[in-house]
């Protein structure tokens, strides 16, 4: 029995190798993947036909040209699955469907859900109808990916708590795996909008990443060696001491202060107008901005000198006045002051929907990640 178990979880992992070095890699032949994975020839030929079998993986042509001999390469079946992406965090709230080459094929607006009940009912019968509007069978999802604005448990199963979502301890991952029978994974919505940016994003094909948002709300999102890092107790990135810069605890401010000139303006337009009479060189604004560049600065830069990532990627309403973006860039760099060369800081590629990708992301991230022994 334990030689069974052992020969079928080797299978498992061959597998999960072919899939990865194929997702990562394709289109690729039957020959360089035995060269990349070092499994035997006769390993790979047998199941990469179980793959094709299986609608995984599929032919799609044959490599070279002209004389000499032809390798038929494989890729990645895109009809053979796909995932969905759940963003709770947005308003309006989002649904994705990618297929399993990652390609966006849907996205539409989902009816606010709110609260432990909402959860049950109206998120499941959102997430049935998403896949009826696609024509899609639910057998035909690998997995669905939801990104909630609050703190996860360890196993990242459990809800601990979200006051956005009105939800406390709430096993949301359990409720949606009973009532859809498809495998579902939860992430913060900070953690899923910065892996969004790894996978196809602003840093695509980079391995660690920090992404920091200063917007309607503040955190960061932490992508380490190809995987998120969420922290011994699932609360890396938490950034509370920036929620004075965020949009609306900003503008709310200034409107009480200032009330002549920002009373009658959007909390949107009430922020970039406070940063254009700053970089004007008028006060009280003026040492304001300049103290909040350089408190955003000198924590950027310890967080570069600590994890020493290959992008720092940024998001919030300061990236929508290009001076001042310029300012906190060049102050970032002055504060990292490495001597290895500036990180560099780049804006969000995804914006609206980046949360919801990021979960879809993850989900495909799940099903082609290399398996190992534990």
């Amino acid at each position: 029995m334990i030689k069974i178990g052992n020969q079928q979880m080797l299978r498992e992992i061959n597998i999960s190798t072919l899939l990865h070095t194929i997702f990562e890699h394709g289109p690729i032949s039957r020959v360089e993947l035995s060269r990349k994975t070092k499994l035997s020839p006769t390993t790979v030929s047998v199941l990469i036909e179980e793959m094709i079998r299986e609608q995984l993986v599929h032919e799609i042509g044959m490599s070279g040209s002209g004389v000499g001999r032809k390798m038929t390469l494989l890729n990645i079946r895109p009809d053979g699955g796909y995932v969905v992406g759940i963003d709770l965090s947005s308003s309006p709230q989002t649904a994705v469907l990618l297929d399993l080459n990652g390609k966006l094929i849907a996205n539409r607006s989902m009816k606010p859900v709110v609260g432990e009940e909402a959860c049950r009912t109206d998120l499941v019968e959102q997430i049935r109808e998403f896949l009826r509007q696609q024509k899609i069978s639910p057998e035909h999802i690998k997995r669905i990916g939801i990104s909630i604005p609050g703190r996860l448990d360890d196993t990242q199963s459990v809800v601990m708590t979200s006051r956005f979502l009105q939800l406390q301890q709430f096993p949301l991952v359990r409720i949606l795996e009973e009532a859809l029978s498809v495998p579902v994974l939860l992430t913060n919505d900070l953690d899923a909008a910065g892996f969004a940016e790894r996978f196809s994003g602003a840093a695509k094909g980079d391995h660690s990443i920090i992404f920091l948002l200063v917007g309607y709300g503040t955190g960061a999102g932490l992508v380490l060696n190809g995987e998120v890092y969420h922290g011994s107790n699932g609360a890396a990135g938490r950034t509370p001491f920036f929620a004075p810069y965020c949009t609306p605890i900003l503008a709310d401010r200034l409107k009480a202060e200032f009330p002549e000139r920002f009373a009658a303006l959007s909390a949107d337009d009430t922020v970039l107008a406070y940063a254009d009479l700053a970089l004007e060189g008028v006060e009280p604004f003026r040492s304001q901005v300049d103290d909040m560049i350089r408190d955003l600065a000198d924590y950027c830069g310890k967080m570069l000198q600590m994890i020493n990532p290959q992008k720092l990627i940024l998001g919030g309403w300061m990236i929508n006045h290009g001076p001042l973006f310029e300012r906190l860039v060049a102050a970032i760099h002055e504060s990292e002051n490495s001597p290895y060369g500036a990180t560099p800081v780049v804006v969000l590629h995804w914006k609206e929907c980046g949360a919801a990708l990021g979960a879809a992301m993850l989900g495909l991230h799940e099903i082609f990640k290399q398996k190992t022994v534990q």
